[in-house]
């Protein structure tokens, strides 16, 4: 009897793992290919973000915020992935307001949103947006989860996608990093 408890517990788990997003099944991401990495905490102790081992990390913080930067400096600007994780204290309403502030944010940096949603991150209020323009010189895509974790806390992620090459696929690195933050508080 022990056993079978063992089985069916270790199957719902491996069914579970394999059970795309609604963000992944968006993009057609792929099941993750296995690659080795490290488990890097925020300053704060907030979340953990799981990181391919090759990356360069940094941690940043400050009074209202703890911050993961992590990035592919392996590859090319334009073939790599700059990856920016934040969990925040202050109120976080995704309302019309919220929006506003989000289209500014959008328009002084002359990006325009391409793709956008409002799948729920972890079972949260999540809002998130694909944008296109151009940084440095280069042409450049921006992917932005924003989630209300609490009443007074939330968390941002945003990748920066330089190029025009393996959008998607870097959209779905994104995805894939993310849907592995595991929050501690």
């Amino acid at each position: 009897m022990k056993r079978k408890i063992i089985l069916i517990v270790f199957c719902a788990q491996l069914i579970s793992c394999n059970n795309p997003s609604e963000l992944s099944k968006k993009y057609n991401c792929p099941v993750n290919k296995s690659e080795k990495t490290l488990s890097v905490y925020d300053f704060k102790k907030n979340f953990k973000l799981d990181i391919i081992t090759n990356w360069k990390t940094k941690l940043y913080y400050n009074n209202f915020e703890s911050e993961i930067f992590t990035a592919d400096t392996t590859k090319q600007l334009t073939k790599s992935l700059i990856l920016v994780a934040s969990f925040s204290t202050g109120i976080l309403n995704i309302d019309s307001l919220f929006y506003r502030r989000v289209d500014s944010i959008l328009k002084k940096n002359n990006l325009q949103i391409i793709d956008s949603g409002n799948q729920p991150y972890q079972s949260k209020p999540t809002y998130w947006y694909v944008a296109k323009g151009v940084k440095n010189g280069f042409s450049y895509h921006q992917f932005n989860l924003t989630t209300k974790r609490s009443e007074n806390t939330y968390f941002n992620v945003y990748s920066e996608i330089y190029g025009d090459t393996d959008i998607n696929e870097r959209i779905c690195e994104t995805i894939s990093l993310i849907e592995k933050v595991e929050f501690l508080q």
